[in-house]
């Protein structure tokens, strides 16, 4: 109770100086006609109010310590301090927290990300006729839908079964991923791999994924529930690697 007692001492005392500092210094900027040039006024008063705000601060915490009974002045005037710091730290914590699970672009020492992506499917289910328009990928989180760009020019045969590239970028950090891929005109698969919120830029492939869910396209009702033809696996790679 003390240190939050001390608190408000704190803070009072740092709005009050806050005000007298930006009273004063925009008073002796008016007096003498103080350039405005590139903000220069501003940045006085600005500065001003900062400086008063910290010298109230203290002020208010030694006010808060000579309230105190006989002999106790310092411990005091320690809660009061220990109670600033608290909400310091608690301030700096929601600040950590907000950066890291906004959605942003990922860096991994200043360069962002792609997400690579390989879609298999037996050769006996890719048309003859298939081209650009029959694969689309959008790598999905709660405020972000960016499409990957499906590298046809690289598919490759393996055995029984056709690997298509995918590539998206750059990668949004994000604790929900949902990758969809509309095939054709047929359905669209959806895959959760888990992928963590910052993947390592370093691993390897993954394993190959099955779809969560297989929806036929909206507003459209087969006559037997679709089957899924694709596979999918991953590896994040920071530009330039």
């Amino acid at each position: 109770m003390r240190s939050l007692v001390g608190l408000l001492w704190a803070l009072g005392g740092a709005a009050v100086g806050l005000l007298l500092g930006f009273v004063g210094a925009s008073a002796f900027a008016a007096a003498t006609h103080m350039t405005s040039r590139e903000g220069a006024s501003g940045y006085f008063v600005v500065a001003m109010g900062l400086i008063g705000a910290l010298i109230g601060l203290v002020v208010g915490l030694v006010m808060y310590g000579r309230s105190a009974p006989a002999g106790h002045a310092a411990a005091y005037a320690g809660s009061g301090v220990l109670g600033f710091v608290a909400l310091v730290a608690a301030v700096a914590a929601c600040i950590w927290a907000f950066m890291q699970l906004r959605e942003a672009p990922l860096e991994y020492d200043g360069a962002m990300a792609n997400l690579e992506m390989e879609l298999r499917l037996k050769s006996a289910d890719l048309p003859a006729s298939a081209s650009d328009g029959w694969l689309n990928v959008e790598v999905q989180t709660p405020k972000t839908r960016p499409e990957g760009t499906v590298l046809w020019s690289r598919k490759r045969v393996e055995g029984d079964y056709t690997v298509i590239p995918v590539v998206q970028g750059p990668l949004y950090r994000s604790g929900s991923r949902a990758i969809v891929v509309r095939v054709g005109e047929e359905q669209v698969e959806v895959f959760s791999p888990p992928i963590k919120r910052k993947p390592d830029p370093t691993a390897d492939w993954s394993e190959w994924y099955r779809p969560r869910v297989v929806d036929p396209p909206y507003g459209v009702v087969p006559p037997t529930p679709p089957k899924s033809k694709l596979e999918l696996r991953y590896r994040v790679r920071a530009y330039g690697q």
